[in-house]
């Protein structure tokens, strides 16, 4: 779930989008919950829809998931495409840890974002 302060940015974006501000720029995301499912793929689908709207370019993550391809670094081990979900550890009273996999899917999301930006 957004936090209060992401949904406020995005309710603000309105004279943006009537303005096509975002027009034409690359977008993607990157989504963590503390469980392997945690409705991740339904923020995905809202930032994707947001972007759309506003005319922007998605990047979707294009790492197959590691195990199908014999590595074991945990990339895309969540199995997403549309962007990058993570897993964090959800240990009452500890700071929240991502899992390595995902830091590394996240960090290739963030390559190839920075790739397509630079043909532009």
């Amino acid at each position: 779930m957004f936090q209060a302060s992401n949904k406020a940015f995005i309710d603000t974006s309105g004279g943006t989008w009537f303005g096509r501000g975002w027009s034409g720029k690359i977008a993607a995301a990157f989504t963590t919950s503390g469980s392997p499912s945690g409705d991740k793929q339904g923020t995905l689908s809202y930032l994707h829809t947001l972007a759309s709207q506003h005319g922007m370019i998605w990047v979707g993550a294009n790492e197959l998931p590691s195990f199908y391809i014999g590595k074991n670094d945990g990339v895309n081990r969540l199995g997403s495409y549309s962007g990058v979900m993570g897993q964090n550890t959800n240990a009452i009273g500890a700071e929240p840890v991502l899992d390595p996999g995902d830091r590394l899917s996240g960090e290739k999301l963030g390559g190839r974002v920075a790739a397509i930006t630079g043909k532009f």
